[in-house]
């Protein structure tokens, strides 16, 4: 019944607190109180009905609760994104914060070889670029045309700034190793560089409002590596490295207790996500190597390296502020 008892965890890291897991399953499949506890125990098997129900209502894979050891293969979850339908990437960001879903012993180790999305959530319009040139990249020639500021036009911002907001709460709470490298900063300021010099921006103000939120999220990150934590009432502790090696792609792993999850950014604005044992043991192995490579760059003792380190990103963004006002 040990695949029956990961199952029902999976569940409750879905549903909101204020829900108790067995009245969500009582009436879910119709059964007493009595019975539901007695599923959730793993004293009585699911039947095939009572497990395909569960499954469709949570979105859950069978596969990869039956296999999430297997040295075979892994399961991964990945959800197709379209951003001329907002509610398909709403979705995907509920999904993220479900992973966040706050536990007293949790912690997320970040590979960040562009800058995490928990962070750029803060500034919405410099989250916008990674969707703004997702669509150009991936969209039809009619769709590459259009400004950076007529597709912001087009997105429900209500909505989407509503989920980044809880995304960045939900991540404040947890405790946060995050691995950089010089090249961490370059990924937008790239971006911006060449939708800047293709005319995508239609204005100087525009690129330059950017800029300047890209020096107050590096400002932010600063703080937090000064302090030691986010800043916030619970001072929830915030570690950060300079790691020379390149890390090939951006990895978040999240531990709560012994379970281990693990999220792999796509495309800029998509992820792929999997729970396997075998694959999140094996990435925590090399995060944790990657750590012993790298400077530490948070906390007293760090303060000279963390100055450069910082001192250097600021120039960079400096130098295309100058480049856009000429």
């Amino acid at each position: 019944m040990e695949e029956q008892i990961r199952l029902f965890e999976a569940i409750k890291r879905k549903i909101s607190d204020r829900q108790r897991l067995a009245d969500v399953i009582e009436e879910l499949l119709g059964i007493s109180s009595d019975s539901a506890y007695r599923r959730i125990r793993g004293e009585t098997e699911l039947t095939f009905s009572e497990l395909k129900k569960i499954c469709d209502k949570f979105n859950l894979s069978l596969d990869e609760i039956l296999n999430y050891k297997s040295t075979q293969g892994a399961v991964f979850h990945y959800d197709s994104v379209h951003l001329m339908d907002n509610e398909i990437y709403l979705t995907r960001l509920k999904r993220m914060l479900d992973v966040f879903k706050s536990a007293s012993d949790k912690e997320i180790i970040h590979t960040a070889r562009s800058i995490p999305l928990y962070h750029l959530v803060l500034y919405p319009e410099l989250a916008y670029l990674n969707l703004y040139s997702w669509n150009n990249i991936f969209m039809d020639n009619a769709s590459k045309s259009i400004s950076y500021d007529d597709f912001c036009s087009t997105l429900d911002k209500e909505k989407i700034v509503s989920m980044y907001q809880l995304i960045h709460h939900a991540q404040m709470l947890i405790p946060t190793k995050e691995i950089w490298t010089g090249q961490t900063l370059g990924v937008t300021l790239k971006l911006l560089e060449y939708f800047y010099s293709t005319g995508s921006f239609g204005k100087k103000d525009t690129v330059l409002y950017l800029l300047d939120q890209l020096s107050q999220l590096m400002d932010m990150v600063h703080q937090y590596a000064d302090d030691g934590h986010k800043g916030n009432e619970q001072k929830t502790p915030f570690s950060l490295y300079d790691c020379s090696v390149d890390m090939c792609h951006n990895c978040m792993l999240i531990m709560n207790g012994n379970q281990l999850s693990m999220t792999i950014r796509l495309h800029l604005v998509n992820f792929i996500d999997s729970e396997n044992e075998v694959l999140c043991n094996a990435q925590l192995k090399w995060q944790r190597g990657l750590i012993s490579k790298s400077t530490p760059i948070s906390g007293e003792s760090s303060a000279m390296q963390r100055f450069r380190f910082f001192e250097s990103a600021k120039n960079k963004i400096e130098s295309l502020v100058k480049k856009v006002k000429k």
